[in-house]
């Protein structure tokens, strides 16, 4: 990955390079078994080294999760914890109402009152006469 944005960025690995380019250089796999070694050497006798390396590391393993694409979850898996979270307040899952069950006693209510104003209106036309 470092190497892409080296390449990306016009930046290039000398045969010397710096030390954050030799570090980089490290990470990534991208030394010889010779310079691998040295360098493993200079980082377990430099503990500065040693924390830029890991800072690298941590940077490196950021940018590869940002890039990862998020994962979704199981549905199953959601339903179940969900309905674990309902049963451990009451001890037993809640009777799910649905909408209609919900509607029939405003529905009812309200045939009722249709009933009962066409009822008035009917006695009320019958004592004028007009039914």
């Amino acid at each position: 990955m470092w190497y892409r944005m080296r390449v990306w960025f016009g930046w290039r690995l000398g045969s010397g390079g710096g030390p954050d380019e030799r570090l980089s250089a490290f990470i990534d796999g991208e030394l010889d078994d010779r310079s691998r070694e040295d360098m493993a050497a200079e980082i377990a006798l430099d503990r500065g080294i040693c924390v830029q390396v890991q800072r690298l590391r941590m940077t490196e393993d950021l940018a590869h999760s940002a890039l990862q694409p998020p994962s979704t979850p199981n549905p199953d898996v959601c339903a179940e914890h969900v309905l674990a979270l309902a049963t451990a307040d009451t001890g037993e899952v809640a009777a799910a109402t649905s909408p209609s069950n919900s509607r029939v006693p405003t529905a009812v209510l309200a045939s009722v009152g249709l009933l009962l104003t066409a009822g008035v209106a009917f006695v009320g036309l019958r004592r004028r006469g007009l039914v």
